[in-house]
């Protein structure tokens, strides 16, 4: 078991519609070894059967002499992403509340080593992110996930200081993606850590905002998603300028103006419905590495939808076979 002198860490599972996978999801976070610890556990409205799986999962690890405080909760109305995930903040006490989606599942070690992480940097962080595996919708092994961390965030592999969440509190539009927003927010306040680990079996296929095959509709959502974010930061900024000088407000006016200006270029080339629309995104973009996947997509998004799509789909087989032959590989 792990050790009592830490600060209290809260384990945050948060679910929807994803009775295939939330059973796996509670036995990795009943199995941290980490103490002090509680559980918080919020299911945004589900209509399948991952309450029920939920509920009982609970009531058989209440039984267990070793189990901590699990706070269950369930949402009346389906709130969204974000929406479940301030639910989670608004019950959770932690000072660390590390992020846990109802389709990945986390190695025992994961609170203890986020905790220990943050500790042995001086407690400083805001947001604490690390590696995962990719593992496929039927868990099968699919190689390392790519680098994450809060400029580019998945929030299933993060952790944040509670103080994110008090200094800002709820947000303007609860169809955003939390992930981008915290991770945002927990910059404004204070420094990131990024640990090598590899703490979590990252599902890829399942989720709202990864597939393995449709690539186009999950990332004009994201950048939708972006959009409104950035926005919301805008306001968000207000609330903390009294801590920053003028040159880091500058420069965070800047990086949003610019972030967003992107995501909207972005999204002219990935939905645009004219060629001279998604030509126009595809400009205002800019140059990018010559042979680079990035190069790749732009290419086939700026083609008619339907010969775009068929080489997106090769892309995807193709990184299919690498990510599995890395899996089976065990890299």
């Amino acid at each position: 078991m792990g050790s009592t002198e830490g600060p209290l860490v809260s384990f945050c599972v948060k679910c929807y519609n994803q009775e295939r996978y939330i059973g796996e999801a509670l036995e990795g976070a009943f199995a941290q070894t980490y103490r002090p610890l509680e559980i918080v556990i919020s299911d945004d409205a589900s209509t399948d059967r991952s309450w029920e799986i939920i509920q009982a999962a609970v009531d058989g690890y209440r039984r267990r002499p070793d189990a901590v405080q699990v706070v269950l909760n369930r949402n009346a109305s389906n709130l969204g992403n974000l929406g479940n995930w301030l639910s989670i903040c608004s019950l959770a006490k932690g000072v660390l509340l590390v992020k846990a989606d109802g389709d990945d599942v986390s190695l025992p070690e994961r609170a203890a080593r986020i905790a220990e992480a943050w500790r042995a940097d001086g407690s400083k962080a805001t947001v604490v992110s690390h590696a995962g595996m990719l593992v496929g919708p039927g868990g099968q092994r699919m190689g390392p996930m790519w680098k994450v961390s809060a400029s580019a965030p998945a929030g299933a592999v993060m952790a944040f200081h509670r103080s994110v969440y008090d200094a800002f509190g709820g947000a303007e539009d609860l169809r955003m993606v939390d992930d981008e927003l915290f991770a945002l927010r927990a910059r404004m306040l204070g420094p990131e850590l990024v640990i090598p680990d590899r703490l979590v079996r990252y599902r890829l296929g399942t989720g709202v905002s990864n597939s393995l095959w449709r690539m186009r509709e999950p990332m004009c959502r994201s950048r939708r998603d972006l959009v409104t974010t950035f926005r919301q930061v805008r306001h968000d900024l207000e609330k903390v300028q009294a801590r920053m000088t003028e040159d880091e407000l500058a420069a965070w006016r800047s990086r949003l103006d610019a972030g967003e200006a992107r995501a909207v270029s972005e999204l002219m080339l990935l939905a645009g419905e004219t060629f001279s629309v998604r030509r126009e995104g595809y400009s205002r973009m800019g140059p990018v590495r010559m042979l680079s996947v990035w190069q790749f997509f732009k290419c086939a998004y700026l083609l008619p939808k339907p010969l775009g799509d068929c080489l997106l789909f090769a892309y995807a087989v193709v990184r299919y076979v690498m990510r599995r032959t890395k899996g089976v590989l065990g890299r």
